[in-house]
């Protein structure tokens, strides 16, 4: 009697033990079995498809100055990692693991079986080259030059709106100094204080893109970088009672615009019905700025990663861009048409 079939019975009579498959797998096994897609492959060859990268290779020669050293990696590799990165929320070392483990992020960055794999020093110098170069400010603009290109109107209306990433607040060190993000500073809302930096953006009224963002430190209000995500040419502007302004409201009543802006009432002077009313009517549209901030922090899984101002306005440009991404690629291949499906 073969080992097998002892082991077999044993386990068959042998209820309290769990049972596992001892034959070992054949090629057959892995070439006959069924494949899932998954809504994540689905999307990157979705992205591939829709999305031109040949911008990312003429940035090849302003990353890499000189052909001294190793062969770099294609810039079109580093970058669809980067973007990686910010769809899912990954560090460097995740990008890298995954991207060993993953083979729909192995097709979508381009990878083959017998092509090396960036690892995370790689992935890391890559991004500070493009933080020293700029870069998160002309991808941003290459998004919306493709949204362009594919069709997508956004309406000349703005949703201005800002949320606050919190940063560890460092621990002091034998020496008296402290490891605290010193450009990094302390706010508080509703009661609870924070630590960290605020991000500002403006979004189209149907609150699907995002037009213009900004990042500053936490203390700063939310007010104080209004003109930073507005251009003057939008026919409307939405936002809550922080963006209260008696200047710009003349101003673009002048102008004969929109200021949809949230009242608030004062110490001896309650909102009136109509103002109530009125707020409410406005909420309906302005609470549509909160989405992205949403799709980013929960399902994009967004949070601060690097020291410094510079390096945290780079991440929420590119997150903010790769949402923008996100939402075209959506727009044009709908959640229907990227569901789950089973192919042979």
């Amino acid at each position: 009697m073969s080992v097998f079939l002892v082991e077999y019975r044993y386990r068959v009579h042998n209820p309290c033990t769990m049972y596992t498959a001892t034959k070992p797998m054949t090629f057959a096994d892995f070439s006959l079995r069924k494949k899932k897609v998954t809504r994540t492959e689905s999307f990157l060859e979705k992205v591939n498809q829709i999305v031109d990268f040949r911008f990312a290779g003429k940035l090849h020669k302003r990353l890499h100055r000189t052909d001294r050293g190793r062969k770099p990696f294609e810039t079109v590799v580093m970058f669809k990692i980067i973007l990686l990165q910010q769809w899912f929320g990954l560090s460097d070392a995740e990008a890298e693991e995954l991207t060993y483990d993953r083979q729909s992020f192995q097709k979508f960055v381009g990878i083959s079986a017998d092509t090396d794999i960036p690892d995370e020093t790689t992935i890391c110098r890559f991004r500070k080259a493009l933080i020293e170069h700029e870069m998160d400010g002309t991808f941003f603009r290459e998004v919306e030059k493709q949204m362009r290109q594919h069709g997508v109107e956004v309406t000349s209306g703005k949703i201005v709106d800002a949320t606050i990433s919190e940063v560890p607040k460092g621990r002091k060190k034998d020496d008296g100094s402290s490891t605290r993000d010193e450009e990094a500073s302390f706010t508080k809302k509703n009661g609870r204080t924070y630590h960290g930096y605020k991000g500002h953006m403006s979004t189209d009224t149907k609150g699907k893109f995002i037009q213009a963002c900004y990042t500053s430190t936490a203390k700063d209000h939310d007010s104080k970088h209004t003109d930073q995500v507005l251009d003057g040419t939008e026919e409307s502007f939405f936002g809550d009672s922080a963006y209260i302004s008696k200047e710009r409201k003349k101003r673009m009543r002048k102008e004969g615009k929109l200021y949809a802006v949230i009242e608030r009432a004062v110490r001896g002077n309650p909102l009136s019905s109509s103002q109530k009313k009125r707020n409410r009517k406005l909420s309906s549209v302005r609470c549509r700025g909160e989405h992205p901030f949403a799709e980013i922090k929960k399902r994009m899984k967004f949070r601060l990663r690097y020291c410094g101002l510079r390096k945290t306005s780079w991440q929420f440009t590119m997150v903010s861009a790769s949402y923008n991404l996100k939402r075209l690629i959506g727009q044009i291949c709908p959640a229907q048409k990227q569901a789950l499906v089973w192919c042979t």
